[in-house]
């Protein structure tokens, strides 16, 4: 081999290496899935630790996002490892939802039984040493990891969004072409929502089965999307008969809360389907343990409504998840 070839030949040796170097997480971090972690060891309040996050590693710099279960599992343990009660994730709430430093909502979450506490502005999200996340103020002391990129990304030049036409969810437009759901859910683009059904089940059970996959129990916001979860139960069980017990009744996600005197959906969505329920309901709805469930009026046409009932404890037939797609 000629010298100049074997020259060339260290260069890329080089060249290989640093680029290695270059991609690796600075001393005293974590790295995983690609994301490089970073305990501060101080409380402060959520404002002033993604300040720090960004002062500290730079401007791509944020609190903690976990996109998946595996990813909220290893956070968790960052959490423990360091003896943090309470760790800042990057999520406040908007008022009327959760969202991220970006304006989106989460595409995982795992909020604990009840939470978030609150969506009002000036609430931001935590997660504890059990890896379950919750409703804190803002103002709040708490810990934080900080969370960057092993790989910055590349800075693209900003092209403004093109509108969808007036009175179509934007997900119509971008899924026209393919299903958008995860195997096992079924797609109901006028809400741009999956939805799944889970069998023989309580309430709070299912709430914490919809969140390990993804989601949360249903809202309902409309006729046809109640209409669409009946028929999902339908096709789940072809024995599918009507009695007059909670074995026959969908669980969703509607839930009273006597603390502010309203009702709540467990994604935190505005309760806006009132007259969803059926006559003379809500009855029931301040005693511990009573959670919306849709019950049809005939399974082949899948007439739905709304009503009260004891599913906290009681095993009913179905519940449905459902996560939404953006």
């Amino acid at each position: 081999m000629s010298p100049t070839l074997i020259s060339v030949f260290l260069l890329v040796l080089i060249g290989l290496h640093s680029s290695v170097s270059a991609a690796s997480c600075p001393a005293g971090t974590k790295i995983y899935n690609s994301k490089c972690y970073a305990a501060l060891g101080m409380d402060m309040t959520r404002d002033n630790a993604l300040a720090y996050c960004k002062k500290t590693y730079g401007s791509y710099a944020r609190l903690t996002t976990p996109l998946t279960y595996a990813e909220n599992n290893f956070v968790t343990e960052q959490v423990q490892l360091h003896a943090n009660w309470h760790t800042w994730l990057e999520f406040v709430a908007d008022g009327t939802y959760i969202v991220g430093d970006d304006g989106r909502p989460p595409v995982y979450t795992n909020f604990a039984v009840g939470e978030p506490f609150s969506v009002s502005l000036g609430y931001c999200i935590t997660i504890g040493m059990n890896g379950y996340w919750y409703a804190q103020p803002c103002t709040d002391s708490h810990s934080a990891l900080c969370e960057f990129d092993l790989v910055p990304p590349t800075v693209k030049p900003t092209i403004a969004p093109t509108l969808a036409p007036s009175g179509y969810p934007s997900c119509v437009q971008k899924y026209l072409n393919f299903v958008p759901c995860l195997s096992g859910w079924d797609y109901y683009p006028p809400t741009c929502s999956c939805f799944k059904i889970i069998t023989n089940t309580t309430y709070y059970n299912a709430m914490n089965v919809c969140r390990s996959i993804g989601g949360t129990l249903a809202s309902v916001h409309n006729a046809g999307e109640a209409a669409f979860i009946t028929r999902l139960g339908a096709q789940a069980n072809s024995y599918w008969t009507l009695t007059a017990t909670a074995r026959d009744n969908i669980i969703v996600g509607l839930t009273y809360n006597s603390d502010r005197g309203i009702f709540q959906w467990d994604d935190s969505t505005v309760f806006d389907y009132a007259q969803g329920f059926a006559p003379a309901e809500p009855a029931d709805y301040t005693s511990q343990g009573q959670a919306s469930i849709l019950r049809p009026n005939n399974p082949m046409g899948y007439a739905t409504y709304m009503r009260m009932g004891n599913c906290a404890f009681q095993t009913c037939r179905y519940a449905a998840c459902k996560r939404y797609v953006y």
